[in-house]
């Protein structure tokens, strides 16, 4: 892009004008072309993750989630995990993910947890809607981002996640994310006993200027 400036100018040294025309000056200014993310991001342990509509950043633990008589129970309440190993499908998000990315991260009754924006239990809903975006950045994705959007959204029994197709598929998903977290109901007392589940599928890449942008919680 080119910026043409054009100016007159006036005799420094003396009050009266000059008799000749004054020389036209050009300026120009080049803008730099705006970075495109990469299109290819290898498989790598995610080190943060962006809700924009929601205002929710979130780190991770550096392993993967801890597992407790065979339900996931991360580490921390502050930080999301993802879920691989030797014992499951699962696998980090990439470009190139030929099954699903498992991230899940606690939610708490009355007290800050990862995954509180998540899902509203006072109101018994999500708070995510269908095309609304999340981005991941990983290990290998440098400052680069990977770009999911949201398309189904689940409130299953605890006992009935782990056999529910809707959400796992009967065969390999590629590109799917699952976000996991515990529902926590109106009634601080009582206890937890559903998820909330958000599916999520790849939609590209984006560069951290493009995050930035999309950060506007509504």
């Amino acid at each position: 892009m080119f910026l043409v400036v054009r100016a007159g100018f006036k005799a420094l040294l003396h009050d009266e004008p000059s008799d000749s025309p004054a020389p036209e000056q050009e300026t120009s200014v080049s803008a730099e072309p705006r970075r495109q993310a990469a299109a290819s991001i290898a498989q790598g342990r995610p080190v943060e993750m962006v809700v924009p509509v929601l205002g929710l950043r979130a780190g991770f633990e550096q392993g993967d989630c801890r597992v407790v008589d065979g339900k996931i129970d991360p580490k921390s309440m502050d930080k999301a995990c993802a879920l691989t190993g030797e014992d499951y499908p699962y696998e980090l998000p990439g470009t190139d993910a030929g099954d699903i990315v498992v991230v899940a991260g606690h939610t708490g009754a009355g007290v800050d947890a990862v995954f509180n924006k998540l899902y509203d239990g006072k109101a018994e809903r999500h708070t995510v809607a269908t095309g609304d975006t999340l981005f991941v950045r990983t290990e290998a994705s440098g400052d680069d981002w990977l770009k999911y959007t949201a398309t189904d959204l689940h409130d299953p029994d605890k006992g009935a996640l782990a056999g529910n197709a809707e959400i796992w598929g009967t065969g390999p998903m590629p590109g799917r994310l699952l976000t996991i977290s515990c529902i926590q109901p109106a009634n601080l007392l009582a206890d937890s006993v559903r998820n909330a589940v958000v599916g999520w599928q790849l939609a590209g890449t984006a560069t951290g200027d493009e995050v930035e942008m999309a950060f506007e919680p509504r």
